[in-house]
């Protein structure tokens, strides 16, 4: 009886070990992973009483383009908390690599825009066409109409975009 309650202890033991050590490894492996994509998706920033975010950044397959091109997709939420109704649409951002060329919204048929009334939330997608191996994105909220000098923007850092599966 003695050995039968040790060896269940010492199993017992064993498999607690293991479970620990396997839930470490797994917060490892996230942390690790949560580094190799500091990215602000789904971070939510403000401008004029006008909340923005980036729901996801993916690389999809468009055959117009040329080799050495990407087209890169990003969904937006936008959400109207101002007094009056607001415009916003894909020509209003632009992306930017980390030698801070920009790239401008593709002529693409389901780019986002609209007039956004108060209280309301537009989600929609941008379409931007991106060198293939580009890395370590901005997009950049930079209000196509507004010709202001002191016109404010807004960015988030999307790191490099994975394909859409």
């Amino acid at each position: 009886m003695k050995k039968l309650l040790i060896a269940a202890l010492s199993s017992l033991l064993v498999l607690s070990m293991t479970a620990c050590s396997s839930t470490s490894d797994k917060d490892a492996n996230t942390k690790a992973t949560q580094a190799e994509s500091k990215t602000e998706l789904n971070k939510e920033k403000t401008i004029n009483d006008i909340n923005m975010k980036i729901t996801s950044a993916s690389i999809i397959k468009d055959d117009t383009l040329k080799k050495d091109e990407a087209m890169l997709q990003l969904n937006f939420a936008i959400k109207n908390d101002s007094k009056a109704d607001y415009g916003v649409g894909s020509g209003d951002f632009y992306i930017k690599d980390k030698s801070g060329k920009k790239y401008e919204m593709a002529g693409h048929e389901d780019n986002f825009g609209d007039v956004i009334k108060t209280g309301k939330t537009l989600n929609g997608s941008g379409y931007y066409t991106i060198p293939k191996d580009a890395k370590d994105l901005t997009v950049v909220y930079d209000q196509a109409i507004n010709k202001a000098k002191d016109k404010k923007t807004i960015s988030w850092e999307i790191g490099t975009p994975k394909s859409a599966k």
